[in-house]
């Protein structure tokens, strides 16, 4: 009798391996044979679960946003407006291993994005994610008066994926702070979050 398998649980397991192979030899690097290799499957049952390589590539992207945005914003977590917030900063900032794990995914996927338009797309569409969730924050922030007169959400949002997408690239790339990473950049959430109190 053949084995039963379920399709999401292997899907993940194709994607997680694609995000190792993504971490090892970049996404230029990154062939279907070495996905399949790394998953300990055949290329047709890698299509068979995610496609041709553009859609893998699509995919993991999707994916590893999603996993960030589940992981920042606890969908129906306890966290409310400021605190939601700050929680969102330091649940994606890469100080420690799992986190700097999909930053460094992420910061391959922003660097492929600049020549490959399906990339680039995906991208987009998963900022338009994180911002409505940060715009939930922010509004939450207001119903429970935290926020100063005087703060524009669209550009505290603008300033939290920069703050976000940039120690990402500096740390990852550069090495920038490696001795004592996470307690500069918890100071860095620290201080963006401060400056929105009232």
């Amino acid at each position: 009798m053949p084995r039963l398998v379920d399709h999401e649980v292997r899907r993940a397991e194709l994607l997680a391996a694609t995000w190792r192979v993504v971490r090892a030899r970049g996404v230029e690097g990154t062939t279907t044979r070495a996905i399949a290799d790394e998953a300990g499957c055949s290329l047709s049952v890698l299509a068979h679960f995610l496609g041709g390589k553009d859609d893998i590539l699509v995919a993991a992207q999707r994916a590893v946003y999603d996993r960030i945005v589940e992981r920042a914003f606890r969908i129906g977590g306890e966290l409310f407006g400021l605190a939601a917030l700050r929680a969102a900063l330091d649940s994606v900032l890469p100080i420690d291993p799992e986190r700097a794990a999909d930053a460094h995914v992420n910061v391959a996927f922003a660097g492929a994005a600049l020549s490959h338009p399906r990339l680039a797309g995906s991208r987009r569409e998963s900022h338009r994610v994180i911002r409505e969730h940060l715009r939930t924050c922010l509004r939450e922030a207001r119903e429970r008066d935290e926020v100063r007169a005087g703060v524009a959400d669209e550009a505290v949002i603008d300033d939290f994926i920069i703050l976000v997408e940039g120690s990402s690239l500096l740390s990852l790339v550069d090495g920038w702070a490696e001795e004592g990473r996470a307690e500069r950049l918890t100071r860095l959430a620290d201080n963006f979050v401060d400056q929105l109190r009232k």
